[in-house]
């Protein structure tokens, strides 16, 4: 038993104790009193039971207070235990957790992420900026509320994907099991519910803001969509690669492509033609080393790539 456990079970017994005490005592005194009646037929004054009750009450608040207060002095020293702790996730490398309650978290290349040492009675909360694989442990009388900048994810027990770069256009959320709720920072009345391979992607305002005048109006007033994941077999899609070591794109911009490639190689990708940004390519990047990447990537798109220490460069090719 926990030294929090046994002061619980102490301070209980003790309170049990002094009032069976003091039930003997009011027990014993009635039946001298009675045997008193019996024989001399003396009258026991009614100020005098009132006092023994009121006695008892005494005892029975004082008793429940004390216990209180040991009860609270407990609360106190364990919330004084409990840290905020932040893991910073380099490009390059991955990271992975168990929280206090056995929630599983695997953090990707350049995430930032911060989670209390042990959850208060209430919720469990933690803070993102990056990308996140959670596998949250169930418990209906305690929610689980993933913070980014952008948004709140809400959950009781499931699985999901969390990605919220601040320097990516959109953020998203994908679930793969249970249910999630998701109540976007300025405009917290709207709650998105998830179902079951359903992905939500928001435009980052932090983002779309700057690009407003190179976006389409008609995309850049797009709040926010519901998509609806293929169907596949293996449960490995494009949102949750990373897990694998793997990047996927699928009709993406070679410019998110390249900044998913610069978390996952730990470089710095420029690209000196603007319109090479914007070419759509579709593939997979599994375990290869960043040259073997590129060629992959020449095989799909006709450019030349330098690099120069932690900086790529490229351009279309020279015909």
């Amino acid at each position: 038993m926990s030294l929090t456990g046994r002061l619980k079970h102490n301070d209980e017994t003790d309170v049990n104790s002094k009032l069976d005490e003091l039930w003997v005592k009011i027990k014993n005194t009635e039946e001298q009193q009675t045997n008193t009646l019996n024989t001399e037929k003396h009258v026991i004054p009614f100020n005098y039971l009132r006092w023994v009750g009121s006695a008892a009450a005494v005892l029975v608040v004082a008793s429940l207070g004390i216990l209180f207060f040991n009860r609270s002095k407990d609360a106190d020293k364990l919330a004084s235990k409990v840290t905020i702790r932040k893991i910073d996730v380099p490009f390059g490398k991955m990271a992975q957790i168990t929280l206090s309650d056995g929630t599983k978290v695997k953090l990707n290349a350049g995430s930032h992420f911060s989670y209390p040492s042990a959850f208060s009675n209430l919720q469990r909360e933690v803070n993102l900026d990056g990308e996140g694989f959670f596998e949250v442990t169930k418990n209906p009388n305690k929610p689980f509320l993933v913070h980014t900048s952008g948004f709140t994810v809400k959950v009781l027990g499931t699985v999901f994907n969390v990605k919220a770069y601040n320097d990516d256009k959109t953020t998203e959320t994908t679930l793969l099991k249970g249910k999630v709720q998701v109540e976007l920072a300025d405009d917290p009345e709207k709650k998105i519910i998830l179902s079951p391979h359903e992905k939500l992607t928001i435009n980052n305002p932090l983002v779309t803001a700057k690009q407003h005048q190179a976006v389409n109006a008609g995309i850049a007033n797009i709040k926010y969509e519901v998509a609806t994941l293929p169907n596949i077999n293996n449960e490995i899609y494009q949102e949750n690669a990373w897990t694998e070591n793997k990047i996927i794109f699928v009709n993406n911009d070679f410019e998110d492509v390249a900044r998913q490639m610069e978390r996952k190689y730990d470089v710095r990708i420029i690209f000196k033609d603007e319109a090479l940004k914007k070419e759509r390519i579709s593939g997979v990047l599994r375990n290869e080393n960043l040259d073997t990447a590129l060629l992959i990537l020449k095989q799909i798109i006709p450019f030349q790539s330098k690099v120069e220490g932690n900086t790529v460069y490229l351009a279309y090719k020279l015909k």
